[in-house]
């Protein structure tokens, strides 16, 4: 295969992705690939392409593997070196991305230094690490970053004005005292009007929170528990056609929604702190009632043994309750979903994510109060509500 057919390849690949087909496009690369194993950029462009199908395992190495391949080419002269350099500063933004994804925010903070180390002026390093330091929890050294990139100005005008908009509404918001649980109650009322919209239009006379339910030996309904889930996982679906028995789901992404007055904390997660007396308390301006994520980070320290299963047995319970109505009303209002815990930061932390449904708001109130009791017996770092990062326990801020 020739040069020329090998670069349309990957031209048809980029085009694959452009009309969102990235499996197309993986298909191209990998033939790209076998004519020419020794490309950095054509194995960086699978690694891109993993990312953008949800496998950032298998993406992270293919983009490390090219940026050691961009590393071979600088040695091989003057020539060579200017066009691995050229290519490893993108490369270094793929590999933050890779580790942002698979939820490893020091290595992709180390990066974005790198990429900062070798172009002080490029911009896009400068706003995604600001965005990772926001995400973070490290609120200060992300406006501070942000405020260099505005001020700089290299970027395209209408990303400056994005996030020049951004860092001014998290001051606002801060300067405020605004009460973070009112991201909360926007991401559930948009929520929940969509859904009961629903209800009004197309899904009109269809059951809604129907739980998956089976007969037992009884010959009496249980609710059926996903294998492999946590035993007090049951799920409701959205809605069910009572005639037809097809189910229904209401959107197909996680809804992410604007708060009046705050349009640009929806750009990216930001964690706002909920002043509480007995840990450290946030929440993330991404917050989707519909896949609501709960981060909870204990301490390294007494009390540290058996947190997480203490934990795993408190987030059962509150979902069990909700499950069943203890947040809703007599027409329903329940949870929905929960995902198997996912145990991180050196099994120090846990994060599971919540289908909240339609579920009231004092569903929260109630998990939180749940937590300072918890707290009392295993202390508590911090516990996030939605999108974003947990801090590694050193960084941790303390009560």
């Amino acid at each position: 295969m020739t040069e020329t057919e090998i670069n349309l390849l990957a031209e048809s690949a980029l085009q694959a992705l452009g009309r969102d087909d990235p499996r197309k496009a993986r298909e191209l690369l990998m033939e790209a690939i076998m004519a020419a194993p020794s490309r950095p950029d054509l194995v960086h462009a699978l690694g891109v392409v993993q990312l953008q199908l949800g496998e950032a395992h298998l993406g992270l190495p293919l983009i490390q593997q090219a940026i050691g391949m961009a590393g071979e080419l600088a040695s091989t002269g003057a020539a060579g070196k200017a066009k691995a350099d050229e290519m490893i500063d993108g490369f270094e933004l793929s590999l933050a991305a890779a580790h942002e994804d698979l939820d490893q925010p020091i290595e992709a903070e180390a990066a974005y230094r790198r990429a900062l180390a070798r172009s002080p002026n490029q911009p896009r390093p400068q706003h995604q690490y600001a965005l990772l330091l926001l995400g973070w929890g490290r609120l200060d050294e992300g406006l501070a970053e942000l405020d260099a990139y505005v001020k700089a100005d290299a970027d395209d005008p209408d990303a400056v004005r994005g996030l020049k908009a951004l860092a001014g509404e998290i001051r606002l918001w801060i300067a405020r005292k605004l009460h973070p649980k009112n991201l909360l109650e926007a991401h559930r009322e948009s929520y929940v009007e969509m859904f009961d919209g629903y209800l009004k239009g197309p899904a009109k006379g269809w059951v809604a929170e129907a739980a998956k339910m089976r007969r037992g030996p009884d010959g009496r309904p249980v609710v059926i528990v996903p294998e492999g889930a946590r035993p007090y996982a049951g799920v409701r679906v959205d809605l069910v056609n009572p005639a037809t028995n097809q189910i229904g789901q209401v959107g197909d992404q996680p809804m992410v929604v604007q708060v009046a007055e705050f349009p640009a904390l929806a750009q990216a997660p930001v964690q706002l702190r909920w002043e509480h007396e007995e840990f450290d308390l946030r929440v993330s301006t991404q917050c989707p009632w519909d896949q609501l994520p709960i981060h909870i980070l204990f301490t390294d320290g007494p009390g540290a043994e058996g947190a997480l299963e203490a934990a795993d047995e408190l987030i059962g319970e509150w979902y069990s309750a909700g499950f069943d109505g203890a947040f809703g009303t007599k027409d329903g209002h329940r949870l929905h979903d929960i995902s198997y815990p996912q145990a991180v930061r050196g099994f120090l932390g846990v994060t599971y994510d919540v289908d909240m449904g339609r579920a009231e708001l004092r569903a929260i109130d109630d998990l939180v109060q749940r937590l300072t009791h918890l707290n009392a017996r295993h202390p508590i770092a911090r516990v996030l509500l939605g999108r974003g990062f947990l801090p590694v326990p050193s960084l941790a801020t303390p009560p």
